[in-house]
């Protein structure tokens, strides 16, 4: 079998399991959430077609079991029992073990557990009022006239239905999801303002869908407004406004109507629209001619659904090729850089067309580039869903984790270097961080403790965040166990900022107990230099009673930004760009200053030379550059700001764990270097000054 192939079988595999998690993982909240058991089903279906064509038998067999287990569930209508939820999550893991390493799959866990399986089918007993569940909805793509059919659908809501607890407009998106709907609103028993009643419902709708399903389950959509409310629910022919899959003209359609057929031939001959001249000048009744209207945009929006799935395709390539791309797209904007020093040089009025041309050029691949290896946090966060269910039962805690900001994109690699880190805290807030049930219920807080994953944007930076509603860190204990450990002298006296800090210390833990969750003798200080290596900053923010927040800031991208090039002496420094809030020149001062007035604002101010030293004679003038990095801001005096420049950065191994202030290297067009500003290391370690 071609390597490629089964590479490619594997990828989608595991994808599909990590789907499964999910949709099992909806179950367990739920249990008789209809839809994530057809996706779990559907998942598992996928998986044992695909593994037996690829030569995984026992993958392919194993997953059969699986599969007819839900299946039992799934086709007697009957909601997801705790025990099936964690057997399938049991025997999702060991698919995965299965694909990835077979010779460590156990086939004695295997064989427990088809047993387990088996034994909770037979103790599950189908309803014998069970309905039998609708077909699947097909793909759009696959629609003929034959597999689909279409339903007109009219819903006009009791006047009280709002005093029933119904929501129309609830009905309707459901009636969506069943497959393609077109929906009209009719508003006209909207009464004058002075006569309506707010709290009545004088909407309706009118409703095309095609559908794979059964008409039952249309019905089952409206099934608590049966008897109160007006619903009609009526198949009608795909003939008559379709022949195949292309849409019949709108005179094709009123035949269908038997209207006369001269009338429709002097329609026709006319050069103004059909519809108009039916209703106006031969009496066509206009609600036939606006539902014939009305099918034939139905009809022409479902030949454009399934041409435009059909034509939305996907591709798969290894991280390895993005990032070979983007090493090259790094050479050529430094080439290009060059090339338009060169050129600025020379005076020659051609050449700086071409280069200007070059460099847009150049600037649009960079940016594909770096939007292809850009991909959604919410691929990582939904790993945690079944870390926080397992922490749940392990630690005998009940825990809620919460996800937001998953949309927010980040460059893959610094994906998977976070993975490890966030594990760790997650792991963290779970076991130190969230009280006991019982002690969150004595002080008065929900039972269910909430650990929160957030993602959001800031400039070049991302900040990832990891927080929980428990108890806070114990800023006693810590001082003492780093007393006891001789970290700090016993006559310390410490900001709680600084005692925050020192859990960050090398194997430094607060957990009396050794467990299998944390207090392994392995502290915060493995995701302090993970996030170092990234050029990211860990800070911790705690409140007594009410919880700890674990704040990452990591940069968007480890390649290519867009920078500020700065000097100071002889030496070069880039900033970056979106970090930068606002710049200005000023005489230089003769006394040492720690804090500038901007407006109403107070901040911070460091020369660059007491940063980094100084190497000539400091001119009489500085210009100050004002960088901003989320809450913090900080003010950095310079010789001379050169202006914007696109920075390749290069990283400068071990030495930056010993430059404070630098995250990265930068190669200029003239062959010089440039040190890249950690802003957010800076600002912090300025922020607060008086």
């Amino acid at each position: 079998m071609n390597d490629k192939l089964i590479e490619t079988f594997l990828d989608e595999a595991h994808e599909l399991l990590d789907g499964l998690e999910d949709h099992l993982l909806d179950l367990e909240k739920n249990p008789s959430d209809i839809e994530a058991m057809n996706a779990a089903f559907r998942a598992l279906h996928s998986i044992k077609g695909s593994a037996s064509m690829f030569g995984f038998e026992a993958v392919g067999a194993f997953a059969h079991e699986v599969e007819a287990a839900l299946d039992f569930f799934r086709s007697a209508s009957l909601p997801a029992t705790p025990e099936l939820s964690d057997a399938v999550l049991r025997s999702r893991d060991h698919i995965r073990a299965l694909l990835d390493a077979p010779d460590s799959a156990s086939a004695e866990e295997r064989e427990d557990l088809i047993a387990i399986l088996a034994g909770i089918t037979g103790k599950a007993t189908k309803p014998e009022n069970a309905k039998e569940e609708a077909a699947l909805p097909k793909d759009i793509r696959e629609f003929t006239p034959g597999q689909f059919k279409t339903f007109r659908i009219k819903y006009k809501p009791s006047a009280d239905c709002y005093h029933r607890g119904v929501k129309p407009e609830a009905l309707i998106r459901e009636l969506r999801g069943l497959g393609e709907a077109s929906i009209r609103c009719d508003a006209q028993a909207i009464p004058a303002l002075t006569q309506l009643d707010p709290e009545s419902c004088y909407l309706s709708w009118n409703a095309l869908l095609t559908t794979s399903m059964q008409k039952s389950a249309i019905n089952d959509v409206f099934i608590f407004e049966e008897g109160t409310s007006e619903v009609s629910i009526e198949e009608i022919d795909h003939d008559d406004v379709m022949d195949g899959t292309e849409v019949k003209k709108l005179g094709e359609i009123l035949s269908a109507r038997n209207l006369p057929g001269g009338d429709i031939d002097k329609a026709l001959s006319r050069q103004r629209p059909i519809g108009e001249i039916l209703v106006k000048e031969m009496g066509t009744p206009e609600a036939v001619v606006e539902d014939a209207l009305f099918e034939q945009q139905h009809a022409r929006n479902i030949v454009k659904a399934a041409k435009d799935e059909s034509d939305r395709k996907t591709i798969r390539i290894r991280s390895d090729k993005l990032d070979g791309l983007l090493n090259l797209v790094g050479e050529l904007v430094t080439v290009q850089a060059q090339l338009s020093q060169t050129v600025k040089d020379s005076g020659d009025r051609h050449l700086h067309g071409i280069s200007d041309y070059v460099k847009r050029l150049a600037g649009e691949l960079r940016t594909t580039a770096m939007e292809l290896r850009l991909v959604p946090v919410d691929s990582l966060f939904a790993k945690f869903k079944r870390l926080a269910r397992d922490l749940s039962k392990n630690l005998e805690k009940e825990l809620e984790l919460k996800l937001e900001g998953g949309d927010t994109e980040i460059d893959k690699s610094v994906i998977d270097v976070l993975n490890d880190p966030l594990v760790h805290l997650v792991r963290n807030a779970a076991d130190h961080g969230l009280e006991a049930t019982a002690d969150r219920a004595a002080v008065g807080k929900p039972t269910v403790g909430t650990i929160t994953l957030k993602a959001q944007h800031a400039g070049a930076f991302v900040r990832i965040s990891v927080s929980d509603d428990g108890k806070g860190l114990n800023r006693e204990r810590i001082l003492k166990r780093a007393v006891d450990r001789g970290v700090i002298a016993q006559d310390a006296r410490l900001t709680d900022d600084e005692i925050d800090q020192l859990i960050f210390k090398p194997g430094f833990s607060t957990a009396e107990v050794v467990s299998n969750v944390s207090g392994r003798g392995v502290g915060l200080d493995v995701v302090k230099t993970a996030i170092d290596q990234l050029g990211g900053t860990l800070t911790v923010n705690s409140r007594i009673g009410k919880g700890t927040e674990f704040c990452l800031d990591i940069p968007l991208t480890l390649a290519i930004i867009d920078g500020f090039l700065v000097r100071s002496g002889n030496r070069n420094f880039v900033i970056p760009l979106s970090s930068v809030d606002s710049c200005f020149e000023r005489e230089r001062p003769k006394d040492p200053e720690r804090l500038i007035v901007r407006g109403k604002d107070f901040i911070p101010y460091v020369s660059s030379r007491d940063l980094f030293g100084e190497d000539e004679t400091a001119p009489t003038r500085e210009e100050v550059v004002i960088v901003s990095v989320f809450e913090s801001k900080l003010a950095i005096g310079f010789d001379q700001v050169i202006g914007g420049y696109q920075t390749v950065i290069k990283p400068i191994g071990e030495i930056a764990r010993y430059a404070a202030g630098i995250s990265g290297a930068a190669i200029l067009a003239d062959g010089g270097i440039a040190l890249i500003l950690d802003v957010a290391a800076l600002a912090r370690t300025h922020k607060g000054v008086s």
